[in-house]
């Protein structure tokens, strides 16, 4: 049951991330969209920036996980470059990187040991997305390449740039995937 309501009260905050942005973000809005009591909410989580480091683990699962099935069905290097390609979340993703910066530092009453948390989850998070591209491509420098391709496409499109048709995409992959 105490999973349910945790399950519950990280979705209700991707929820209101995705739509309202950090300011959305109270203990008691995110209570009240979980449909949980505030108590309920403080005992899996004590403070917001604590809110935030629970959905960055469950962020950094989701990213282990989706890397996994799709390098498996396509490989690590294509799985990387096409984990890069925008999807509905990328409103998400952006306000969860924001948050994260400005909701787990020391002007949002975080501890230091907090704020380092977060950072290292953030690293984690983009480390678990390259290592299979890594593990497949032995080339640092095309590894490289690689990885700033897919760095380009996924920041564009979270900072809302268009990105080029997919048929000049696919080009762009084939490139900097030949071996």
């Amino acid at each position: 049951m105490a999973s349910d309501a945790r399950e519950r009260i990280l979705a209700a905050l991707r929820h209101l991330l995705s739509t309202g942005g950090l300011p959305a973000v109270t203990l008691e809005a995110v209570a009240a969209q979980a449909g949980v009591s505030k108590g309920g909410l403080l005992y899996h989580f004590p403070s917001k920036s604590h809110l935030l480091l629970g959905l960055l683990e469950q962020v950094k699962d989701k990213v282990i996980a989706d890397m996994d099935q799709q390098s498996a069905a396509v490989g690590g290097a294509q799985a990387y470059l096409q984990y890069s390609i925008p999807t509905e979340d990328e409103g998400f993703f952006t306000s969860l990187i924001a948050a994260v910066r400005t909701g787990t530092g020391p002007d949002a009453g975080a501890d230091p040991e907090t704020e380092d948390r977060a950072a290292r989850l953030l690293v984690e998070i983009f480390t678990a997305w390259e290592a299979p591209m890594r593990a497949e491509i032995d080339d640092p420098v095309q590894a490289e390449l690689i990885k700033l391709v897919g760095n380009g496409i996924y920041l564009s499109a979270i900072a809302g740039l268009p990105l080029p048709d997919s048929g000049l995409l696919a080009a762009v992959f084939d490139r900097v995937l030949a071996r």
